[in-house]
């Protein structure tokens, strides 16, 4: 046997002996004796509405399109996009040869029929004229005053004024464009007094009550603002199965724009005695649904019977009393009856 052979041997004699003198060392070792540090959620009935979140969109209050009032040419628009307006400005004019028409020949037939009236009236008063030949001329200028008027009404719709004070939301016609009848020119918002407005799961339709309080949050402006639960819809969506609602904003909720996202928490609600769980906390077996739950240290398990889902996880109807700490964290690694060190 050559030198190098020798070598080889010695050094594998060597690492073998190491090897397992490491091994038996860990052996020796004592295991860790410390309970498992799991994380764990009390159990409050009422919770399937407390603290949900739900995602809405702000819309104006109100919005309105003003259309043409009669065929003609826009002659004058004053506004723009964005623009803000008073109640009763004008906003754009049109001119309407056939509202121009209308009037003029109803005036004109207003005053011969007022002057026949003061002639006939002469005569009247004489006894020269039967009565009933007197009170169809006066019908007749009844008529023709209820005819002037019409027109002249429409010469004024003409003449588009801003319903109430508001933001110009968006202008479809120009000036110089001939527009027909009911043609939509332009649309205000009132930016005032905003609205959220948000989905409302079937399952939890009958925890709010209209009238309640809410606060909506604003992530783009870093804002909360309070407010109401005005509405709640009373035909659900076919493919969502939920409700449209709204809540109401106060008039001091300034910045808040038409389509900005926001998140809705309602804070009142109907007795409910139904809780939420994080749905990672909610296992399967044989026997069913369960979670884990830990009690004076010591872990059990617990069938429960799922009912929904909330903003906040799995509505639990029945399983849970109310102070059960549930396993929410760390479920994985606990097994019946293994004692536990609980979090929160």
């Amino acid at each position: 046997m050559n030198r190098w052979s020798i070598i080889i041997l010695v050094s594998a004699a060597v690492l073998s002996v190491g090897c397992k003198s490491r091994a038996v060392k860990l052996l020796q070792q004592p295991a860790s004796s410390g309970p498992v540090v799991v994380k764990v959620e009390e159990v409050k009935p009422g919770g399937a509405a407390s603290g949900t979140v739900y995602v809405g969109s702000i819309s104006a209050s109100r919005t309105v399109t003003l259309t043409a009032a009669a065929p003609g040419t826009i002659d004058k628009l004053s506004v723009r996009s964005g623009q803000k307006v008073t109640k009763g400005q004008v906003l754009c004019h049109i001119s309407s040869e056939s509202v121009e028409s209308a009037c003029k020949a109803t005036s004109s037939r207003l005053s011969q029929a007022e002057d026949a009236l003061r002639r006939v009236q002469k005569v009247y008063e004489s006894g020269a004229v039967a009565e009933i030949e007197y009170i169809d001329i006066k019908t007749k200028v009844e008529e023709a005053r209820a005819a002037h008027a019409a027109a002249c009404d429409a010469r004024d719709r003409c003449s588009m004024k801003a319903p109430y004070s508001g933001v110009i939301e968006k202008v479809w016609s120009y000036e110089g464009e001939e527009v027909i009848l009911s043609k939509p020119i332009l649309s205000i918002v009132d930016l005032e007094s905003v609205k959220a407005h948000f989905s409302l799961p079937e399952s939890e339709y009958h925890l709010y009550r209209e009238g309640i309080g809410a606060e909506v949050e604003i992530p783009a402006l870093e804002k909360t603002f309070p407010g109401t639960l005005e509405s709640k819809g009373l035909t659900a969506s076919v493919l969502s199965r939920s409700y449209d609602c709204e809540v109401s904003l106060p008039r001091s909720a300034t910045g808040l724009m038409p389509g900005m996202v926001c998140k809705i928490r309602l804070s009142g609600k109907v007795d409910d005695e139904r809780v939420v769980i994080p749905a990672s906390a909610v296992m399967t077996d044989k026997g069913g649904r369960f979670v884990w739950t830990a009690t004076g240290g010591v872990v059990g398990k617990k069938y429960v019977v799922p009912d929904g889902f909330s903003g906040n996880g799995i509505i639990v109807s029945d399983g849970l009393e109310k102070g059960d700490l549930v396993i929410v964290s760390g479920a994985s690694k606990v097994s019946t009856g293994m004692k536990v060190e609980t979090q929160r």
